[in-house]
């Protein structure tokens, strides 16, 4: 099924890269051969896009990964692994694979050592044969399958695609997962020279183009509102909040805390992953709380919301229903729905509802830290319900501080006014 176009959004891109067309497999179609934005002197015009998706398909056809471990089955312990990269020439704009090693030592003791060797595997099967063997990739910073590489001594070229050794056991019921304790899974991951406004733009239109099928969906199955019965439930959640909060789960805390434009670089990073991935974006992403995939969701979390609205059809196996995408964003809106009737049953001081409703600001509390608190910061601070505890966190806190940076984030990302060229919301 091929997706539509968006046409403000085509119309202005068009001037940056030409055209772009999607179908539901990923596939990109890009006409007119746009220009990605390279280095002086390097002449040839195509879409990163393009090669994107030649990189993976190399890797995908490439021989496993091979990983050595220690001890016997089923206690066996990983010694060290391979990554495979492919890399882009620039110049040419030929692709070709690379492989290293890298030691699971080294990644247990990134956090405190700050330091990742990858050691070349100058025997490893490499298509096409690539003549130069001292092509050195170091780790910027490491997030395992997503991790931040670059290619000091070679400015020509770029990692496009990393193939990457990941535990099966976290794939749960995904295809792609094997029937061995690793699988091989398929990636493009951020870096500065993929932060162009080619993969931005895409991961806007990527975004764009399911926040639509997905609230389309809703109602074309006539989901109604538990906050305001009779009413769909797309009547009554803007499109600019599960936007917005869908960046906010994917820009990083700490680097956020000492960014200084207001978040807009880690901004672009979240929607130039997306654009690059596409529906493989934060497809194996984890969270220390249990949360997965684009919505970041907690299973309890997904569950409530398959159970409460039945009409919605959500997918109910829980890690399939994270990886879809279009199914994580309706399960968004079902959230927000669900947590605006909660916070309207239960708020005591019906005066602030009465006279400015029930906020985007509260339900990115309640995104991050559930209702709860949001009640009961509203009960006791009225209409200064988050500005007292922004403001004097430590004798009025009631949220959690993880939930305050939160909110700052939400509200940062907010004034950024990311998706204004792509259409307004509700």
């Amino acid at each position: 099924m091929r997706y539509f176009y968006f046409l403000v959004a085509a119309v202005m891109l068009s001037g940056f890269f030409g055209w772009i067309n999607f179908d539901y497999a990923g596939e990109i179609t890009v006409i007119n051969k746009p220009a990605v934005i390279l280095p002086a002197g390097h002449a040839p015009r195509f879409s990163i896009l393009q090669k994107i998706q030649e990189g993976m398909d190399l890797l995908r056809k490439s021989p496993p990964l091979i990983f050595e471990t220690k001890n016997k089955k089923p206690t066996s312990e990983l010694v060290r692994k391979q990554i495979a990269f492919a890399l882009l020439d620039t110049e040419s704009g030929d692709i070709f694979e690379q492989r290293v090693w890298v030691r699971e030592q080294d990644i247990k003791n990134y956090k405190k050592t700050g330091v990742i060797t990858l050691e070349p595997c100058v025997t490893c099967y490499i298509a096409p044969i690539n003549n130069d063997k001292k092509i050195n990739i170091n780790v910027k910073w490491w997030n395992s399958f997503n991790t931040f590489y670059e290619i000091p001594d070679h400015p020509k070229l770029i990692v496009v695609a990393n193939k990457y050794l990941f535990p099966s056991k976290y794939l749960a019921s995904l295809p792609e997962k094997s029937k061995s304790q690793y699988t091989d899974i398929v990636y493009a991951p951020y870096s500065k020279r993929l932060h162009i406004v080619e993969t931005i733009e895409t991961g806007k239109i990527y975004l764009e183009k399911n926040i639509d099928q997905a609230f389309a969906e809703l109602e074309t199955d006539k989901v109604t509102s538990r906050f305001l019965p009779g009413t769909l439930v797309t009547k009554n959640i803007s499109k600019d909040l599960v936007r917005n909060i869908i960046v906010v789960e994917h820009v990083d805390p700490d680097s956020f805390s000492s960014a200084t434009d207001g978040g807009q670089e880690l901004s672009e990073r979240v929607l130039a992953v997306i654009g690059a991935n596409q529906e493989l974006a934060y497809r194996y992403t984890g969270s220390p709380a249990g949360a997965s995939g684009l919505a970041q969701f907690i299973k309890s979390t997904y569950d409530n919301m398959v159970s409460r609205y039945p009409k919605a059809k959500l997918i109910k196996n829980y890690n399939s229903g994270m990886a879809n995408h279009i199914n994580a964003i309706k399960a968004m809106v079902l959230f927000f729905d669900s947590h605006r009737k909660e916070i309207a049953d239960k708020t005591t001081r019906q005066d602030v509802i009465k006279s400015f409703g029930i906020t985007e600001e509260m339900l990115a509390a309640t995104y991050n830290g559930g209702p709860g608190r949001v009640i009961k910061s509203v009960n006791k601070y009225g209409l200064a319900w988050l500005s007292r505890q922004l403001d004097f966190p430590q004798t009025t806190k009631i949220f959690r501080l993880e939930t305050l940076n939160y909110l700052k984030k939400f509200q940062a990302i907010k004034n950024l006014n990311l998706f204004a060229d792509i259409g307004n919301s509700l």
